[in-house]
């Protein structure tokens, strides 16, 4: 309730209080006020720099195909259909293969796993007759290259056939699926999928210039998005530019985020707070509730049946509560509604 709100409720209830005659059994000249306390207590308190964004993932990928082929879309082992956007994969997953048995057969697979078997024989061979003297050591080296030559070339091969795969490049979310019919002849170097982790995630924004002197690398920061409310996400600075835009008067900063619920999604309007100042059990009371009069910081503190005015020295806020360094004690009772209508040790009727 914003503080308009509140006012016009005790407006309300003030009238009402004394349109009823109030406690006819204690009635006087000075007026009774009805209001609400809330009792002083440690808290803890964080004073930061909000900054907003726009959330990207840490890790993206696109995949093209480096081969032409008949496209087929694989089964995803977890759903047992076709993959499809927002799948989660693993990296390797094999999503999509492109079939070509003309290109397949060139590459004659076998051919080359039959050559290293004769090719290993023969550099065998040629050690045992070099071992007797039936052979030279350089006719022994050539049967070595033979073989190796024989293992690169069926490494090649299945790097080859390799290709006829689109993989998952890392862990991840599939973004970018572009549809083709089952079949159809994919042409080298098209679009087959996309894929992104944003379990991290990070922001690029912009600060002030005046608050050079209090964001710092390290620092902790929580992000918020008006999607995701019931969920603060953590963060962390990781850089800061140096160098003031002299247009803007800001400087670039990067803000790293934890995403693990995947809640935050890539090109999300994130708001994020970073903490520059932490304070822990220090009083502290709701910051709407203090006034300023005759130049001091005042607060009403409610003892039996009046409320004091008090005098407070305060330190650090956030978007709730200041702290209060010096004028109350914990414990004491202070009032956080009807305050607007009293002056200095003003009657008032603490309501429940």
């Amino acid at each position: 309730m914003n503080n308009y709100s509140n006012l016009m409720v005790v407006i309300t209830l003030v009238l009402a209080f004394y349109a009823c005659g109030g406690d006819r059994s204690n009635q006087s000249a000075e007026t009774t006020t009805p209001v609400w306390v809330e009792d002083v207590h440690s808290r803890t308190i964080e004073e930061y720099v909000t900054t907003t964004g726009t959330a990207k993932a840490v890790k993206t990928s696109e995949v093209k195909s480096e081969m032409n082929g008949a496209y087929r879309l694989q089964l995803n082992p977890k759903t047992g259909r076709p993959y499809r956007l927002g799948d989660i994969v693993e990296a390797g997953a094999v999503i999509i293969r492109l079939e070509n048995k003309e290109y397949e057969n060139n590459v004659q697979l076998e051919s080359k796993k039959l050559q290293i078997q004769i090719t290993e024989k023969e550099w065998e061979g040629q050690q045992s007759f070099l071992e007797k003297g039936g052979t030279t050591e350089k006719e022994v080296n050539n049967a070595k290259t033979s073989f190796i030559n024989a293992k690169l070339d069926l490494e090649n091969a299945y790097i080859t056939l390799g290709k006829m795969e689109i993989k998952a490049p890392f862990r991840g979310v599939i973004v970018n699926l572009p549809y083709y019919t089952e079949n159809v002849e994919v042409a080298s170097g098209s679009v087959m999928l996309g894929v992104m982790d944003y379990s991290k995630m990070y922001l690029e924004t912009q600060f002030p210039e005046n608050v050079m002197t209090k964001v710092k690398v390290g620092q902790k920061v929580k992000v918020t998005n008006y999607n995701i409310k019931a969920d603060t996400l953590q963060g962390k600075l990781t850089q800061l530019s140096p160098a003031v835009n002299e247009e803007t008067r800001t400087f670039a900063g990067f803000i790293e985020i934890e995403n693990p619920d995947l809640k935050l999604r890539p090109g999300m309007f994130a708001k994020a707070d970073v903490i520059t100042v932490k304070k822990d059990s220090v009083l502290a009371v709701p910051k709407e509730i203090i006034t300023t009069r005759r130049g001091n910081k005042i607060v009403f503190a409610v003892d039996r049946s009046s409320a004091e005015e008090k005098i407070i020295e305060t330190g650090i806020s956030d978007d709730q509560y200041t702290e209060v360094v010096k004028g109350l004690n914990k414990g004491e009772k202070v009032v956080v509604k009807g305050y607007e209508w009293l002056r200095n040790r003003s009657k008032v009727k603490v309501m429940k």
